[in-house]
C-alpha cells in the first residue's frame, strides 16, 4: 500500500476543475488553524439518540436535503469552553472550519458558533473533501494542500485522524466529544497551542510541523496503533 500511496494521492489531488486554491489569498503570516466541527467543537444529536435536558443549539433541516418525509429538527451541545476558545484562537490565528458535513449543516452550525461572523474566516464542507471508500465505508479526507496555504504554517485539529490522512504532520488530534459537561479538552488544546508557539519562537523554527513532531510524535503513535490492530486481527483468525 505504501508504494502506491503517492500515486493514489496524485490522482486525487485535483479536487477543483479550475485548479484554484479553496481559499482566497491570505494577507498576513498568522498560523492557519483548520477546525473540525462534529465531536471536535460540538456534538449533534439524532432523533434516536439519548439527549440532555437542555441544548445549546437547534435548527431545522429541510426534508429534501436528506430525503426525509418532513422537516428534521437537529439539537446539539457545544463543547465546554468553545466560545472562549474561539475568541482566543481568532485573536491569534486564521480560523478555518472544515467539516465532513454538508454545506447547509456547516453554515447552520457556524451561525450558532459565530453569529457575528467575526471569528471564523472560512467555512468548508463535505463538498471540498475527498471521499474514499475503505472496506465498504465512506471516509472523507481533508487535503490541506488544496487550501492554498503554506503547510509550514498550517495545522488541522480533528478527532478523526483519517481526516488528515494526506497531512498527518499537520494534525493535532483531539479526543471525541459526545456531550460530557466536564470535558476540558479545549482548555488543554489552548495550552498546547501556546506551548507550540513558545517552542517555535524559542527555536526560531519556521515549520510548525517540526514542532508538532517533537511535541506529539504522531506518526510513530499511529504506526504503533495500526500494528496493534493488525496483531488483533491475526489473533482472531487463528
Amino acid at each position: 500500500m505504501s508504494d502506491n500511496w503517492p500515486s493514489l494521492r496524485w490522482r486525487l489531488k485535483n479536487c477543483r476543475a479550475d485548479g484554484k486554491p479553496l481559499l482566497p489569498k491570505k494577507m498576513d503570516d498568522r498560523l492557519t488553524v483548520v477546525l473540525d466541527l462534529d465531536e471536535t467543537l460540538l456534538h449533534t444529536y439524532l432523533a434516536s439518540d439519548a439527549k440532555p435536558s437542555q441544548f445549546d443549539y437547534s435548527f431545522t433541516i429541510p426534508p429534501q436535503l436528506y430525503d426525509f418525509d418532513t422537516d428534521y429538527v437537529v439539537h446539539g451541545s457545544l463543547r465546554p469552553g468553545v466560545s472562549r476558545f474561539l475568541e482566543w484562537a481568532a485573536s491569534m490565528f486564521e480560523l478555518v472550519v472544515w467539516t465532513a458535513g454538508t454545506k447547509v449543516y456547516a453554515e447552520a452550525i457556524v451561525n450558532n458558533l459565530d453569529p457575528e461572523k467575526r471569528l471564523i474566516s472560512h467555512v468548508l464542507s463535505q463538498e471540498r473533501c475527498i471521499e474514499l471508500h475503505v472496506a465498504g465505508v465512506s471516509c472523507y479526507v481533508k487535503d490541506l494542500e488544496l487550501l492554498g496555504r503554506d503547510l509550514r504554517r498550517t495545522v488541522i485539529i480533528d478527532n478523526s485522524p483519517h481526516a488528515a490522512t494526506f497531512n498527518l504532520s499537520n494534525l493535532i488530534p483531539i479526543e471525541s466529544f459526545f456531550g460530557c459537561e466536564e470535558d476540558q479538552w479545549l482548555d488543554r488544546l489552548r495550552q498546547f497551542l501556546e506551548q507550540c508557539l513558545e517552542a517555535q519562537q524559542a527555536a526560531g523554527e519556521k515549520d510548525i510541523r517540526l514542532v508538532l513532531h517533537r511535541q506529539l510524535d504522531l506518526k510513530r503513535r499511529l504506526r504503533h496503533k495500526v500494528a496493534q490492530w493488525v496483531e488483533e486481527e491475526e489473533i482472531m483468525e487463528i
